[in-house]
């Protein structure tokens, strides 16, 4: 076989069923292969959003997504995307078509240095330089992007090598054990400082759910009695929304970091990164004294920027277990009787914060325009219980937080890096990944415009997604950056490029001239019902609500 067939056979080996793309003349050799090779292609009409389909998918999935973008201009077309993903240490290859090896030295149309190009966002970066290497180099890719820590990994296919003869069996990469348990004295040592602690803390981040250790957190979370926070981007569900010890995602700056944890004698930092902040502001997460233990499977995150007293470097899902049963031994009745009373004390100020939030949203029922925080409590009463929302609201994400359910592992996924344009194709892949779920994405209006290819996707492929679009017609976040930053024009109403105005974009004819069923809301008398009938769909629908235009400053 050539090796571009051979490639085929190694994916279709290891497991791969959707290769995501946007095909161009320097992938046609490797494109050639596919028809036989069980593979599905997934047609994205620009490589971002092939890019953040095959992301999103390799998220929901827990496996390797693949994605072949056309040569130098696809591959900086998906840039952004593979930006987010290296954050998110997503599985995922990338590759892309490169010009024929004979006429590089000319510098031919649209060839660059790929490599350079992909090599800052991914765990490894290669051009195939033989047909014959071209297998051991695809199963060398999808081992490393597949072995903690995970991330992105990028291939450089030349259409020449890809028509060469290569005798190979097309196997997979081998498998690999990956879960490694931590150091037994680490254990004892982190036991120690938490099976006592007063007022224990938990800090979840994304590799909670990358190990698939929501359960186990859980179960440690409740033997002592500690509040669980979110680390300050997180865009997984590493915690259930619901349960009675779960407070949200911490503030992103280190003052507020710091008052979170200001009562608290010993925290656990469990697969995060420790922290992305949003702007800068003075101060530190961690008072001088405080015992902190931070477990990751990558050796970089553990006090990356901030000491630690203990850091571990093993599976997250090994560790909690391994944790909890040491503390459980260690813990005596007084120390289980305080914890109780801890979780029942959290509790109880926990369902104070969700009447609250309830309240809010009831009283803006009747308020023209719609409330975010009544649009996101109706939205959440529409929704099964075990909705997947895929995010890129912006200025509506603290809503969408605070009111959908997100009970059930996999239930939410966004842009670790905030990357606008992510969301649109990340829903493909995220609903192709769990086909049995409903797949709910909370777009900002001015997020749609970075990727509105996707909905022709969704459509091709009959997708049942419903994009809800809080429409304040700007970039409502941006004009909230520059009254936090004290900012001369903000001050004097000036938000210079902010307004997506004159003319309003109109997203219904927009989603429908791509085959999407939409709706636009105005009242919110009429915003149940649209959005009940858009869920209800069997394919892909688009409800624009036209939201209150008000914004304040972050900080």
């Amino acid at each position: 076989m050539n090796a571009a067939a051979v490639l085929m056979q190694i994916l279709s080996s290891a497991g791969v069923r959707y290769l995501f793309g946007n095909p161009g003349t320097t992938e046609l050799p490797f494109l050639d292969a596919l028809a036989d090779s069980g593979l599905e292609y997934v047609l994205g009409l620009q490589e971002a959003t092939a890019v953040a389909a095959a992301d999103g998918y390799a998220q929901a999935a827990g496996t390797i997504g693949v994605v072949n973008v056309h040569v130098a201009p696809g591959l900086a077309n998906g840039l952004s995307i593979l930006h987010s993903a290296a954050r998110a240490k997503t599985p995922l290859l990338v590759t892309a078509g490169q010009q024929d090896t004979r006429f590089l030295m000319d510098a031919p149309i649209l060839a660059a240095d790929l490599v350079r190009m992909a090599e800052q966002f991914t765990k490894w970066a290669y051009e195939i330089r033989r047909a014959e290497e071209a297998p051991q180099a695809l199963r060398r890719a999808l081992k490393v992007a597949l072995t903690p820590p995970m991330g992105p990994v990028f291939l450089s296919l030349p259409m020449d090598l890809m028509r060469g003869v290569v005798e190979d069996a097309g196997e997979g990469p081998p498998p690999v054990a990956t879960r490694t348990r931590p150091e037994p004295s680490a254990v004892e040592s982190a036991a120690r400082r938490l099976a006592g602690a007063r007022a224990p803390l938990v800090i979840a981040g994304d590799g909670v759910a990358r190990s698939g250790a929501v359960a186990e957190l859980v179960a440690l979370a409740e033997l002592l009695g500690a509040r669980v926070h979110g680390e300050p981007v997180y865009r997984r569900v590493n915690f259930p929304g619901n349960h009675a010890l779960w407070r949200g995602g911490l503030f992103p700056t280190p003052a507020a970091v710091g008052k979170a944890l200001d009562e608290s004698d010993a925290v656990l930092i469990v697969g995060a990164s420790v922290f992305t902040w949003f702007l800068h502001t003075e101060g530190v997460p961690f008072r001088r004294g405080l015992a902190v233990v931070q477990v990751d499977d990558d050796p970089w995150e553990i006090g990356r920027s901030y000491p630690v007293s203990l850091g571990i470097v093993a599976d997250p899902r090994e560790t909690l277990a391994e944790l909890t049963r040491t503390i459980a031994a260690r813990m005596g009745e007084a120390e289980r009787k305080a914890a109780r009373e801890r979780v029942e004390t959290i509790g109880q100020g926990r369902a104070e914060i969700v009447a609250r939030t309830r309240a809010a949203a009831e009283a803006e029922a009747a308020r023209t325009p719609i409330g975010q925080a009544h649009l996101m409590h109706t939205l959440a009463s529409l929704v099964p219980a075990d909705v997947v929302v895929v995010d890129e609201s912006a200025t509506s994400l603290p809503f969408v937080l605070r009111y959908m359910p997100f009970a059930t592992p996999g239930s939410f996924f966004g842009a670790k890096t905030g990357t606008l344009g992510w969301g649109m194709g990340g829903a493909i892949g995220v609903q192709l990944a769990l086909p049995k779920r409903k797949v709910v994405a909370t777009i900002g209006d001015g997020s749609v415009m970075y990727a509105p290819q996707a909905l022709w996707t969704a459509a091709r492929y009959r997708l049942p997604i419903t994009y809800v679009v809080p429409n304040n017609t700007s970039y409502a976040i941006l004009k909230s950056g520059m009254l936090s930053l004290d900012l001369d024009s903000a001050k004097r109403g000036i938000f210079p490029g902010m307004d997506l105005v004159d003319p309003e974009i109109d997203y219904v004819s927009l989603a429908r001239a791509l085959g999407v069923r939409a709706e636009r809301v105005e009242k919110p008398g009429e915003l149940r019902d649209v959005l009940a009938a858009c869920l209800a769909h069997a394919g892909p629908t688009l409800v624009d609500v036209v939201i209150d235009r008000g914004f304040k400053a972050m900080l």
